[in-house]
């Protein structure tokens, strides 16, 4: 059952073209802000528990509403998990990265500032933000892709859309400091973790394993603060990633690095997707 719905969920995006259109969390902004405006005198709303409570009313929202239609009929609960999974997902990346592409290619500078800044990559152009640049590519992949995909997997629908609510607080609350917001990283942290290392490893096997944990390896801080960097390495190693210039005959330019990240994150998406096939099969996923 749940297979199903990713792979139609999946399939929409894919035969329908982006589904950004439908992707609108402003109702989320204007209620968290309203949230905070009347909250924020409180003591307990400075830390985690400010945190759960601004996150615990649309996801019994949800929970209710799968409820009242499940007295129905159960398809309108299969079709709204659907719905959840495909508007939980971030900005189509594979859109983004052909526009992206395109505009480099035509030099269209402007459209590609753009488009970086949705990507979140470096807009510079030496070796060491092209590395950079690749890996925010990367990382975007696991924040609009394998962790909305994972946290389905394990709660559902509400996981699904606890992932995308919980990202959309820590951009917005990125760079401000107190309780509240460090609660907001400390969560989206936590809940990146296990999806960013089953990411990570889905590289290495579809692409160079060996150098996929060697990069790996050698990604520096504490577990819960790294899984970005984690991604980026990973991928970079599973793609034998070599710089413009830096030594080898033939070396990809920047445009060619970029639809060769495209290519791998289809195949670690295969490689999810083949596993959870044989999961089903096997009766460990329902």
């Amino acid at each position: 059952m749940t297979l199903i719905q990713i792979l139609i969920g999946l399939g929409l995006e894919y035969f329908l073209g982006s589904l950004d259109r439908i992707r609108d969390f402003a109702w989320f902004d204007r209620y968290s802000r309203w949230f905070e405006l009347r909250c924020s005198r409180h003591r307990y709303w400075d830390g985690p528990a400010g945190v759960v409570v601004t996150l615990l009313l649309p996801l019994l929202a949800l929970l209710a509403a799968a409820y009242l239609l499940g007295m129905v009929s159960p398809v309108l609960v299969f079709l709204l998990g659907i719905a959840v999974f495909v508007y939980s997902l971030g900005t189509d990346v594979h859109t983004l990265l052909n526009r992206y592409r395109e505009a480099l290619e035509q030099g269209r500078e402007d459209q590609a500032g753009d488009l970086e800044d949705a990507l979140g990559v470096k807009t510079e152009t030496d070796r060491t933000s092209e590395e950079a640049s690749l890996e925010a590519i990367l990382f975007r992949s696991h924040e609009n892709i394998f962790a909305v995909l994972f946290w389905f997997l394990v709660l559902g629908m509400v996981g699904a859309l606890l992932y995308r609510l919980v990202a959309r607080l820590d951009n917005r609350y990125d760079g401000v400091h107190g309780g509240y917001a460090e609660a907001v990283r400390d969560l989206h942290r936590l809940l990146m973790w296990p999806s960013a290392r089953l990411q990570a490893l889905g590289f290495g096997l579809s692409g160079s394993l060996v150098h996929a944990l060697e990069l790996w390896r050698e990604v520096p801080g504490h577990s819960l603060d790294c899984s970005a960097a984690v991604v980026g390495r990973s991928g970079l190693g599973a793609l034998q990633y070599q710089p413009a210039g830096g030594g080898a005959e033939g070396g990809r330019g920047y445009s060619e690095w970029i639809s060769e990240v495209q290519a791998l994150i289809n195949r670690n998406l295969i490689i999810w997707l083949t596993v959870l096939g044989v999961m089903t099969l096997g009766g460990w996923l329902i």
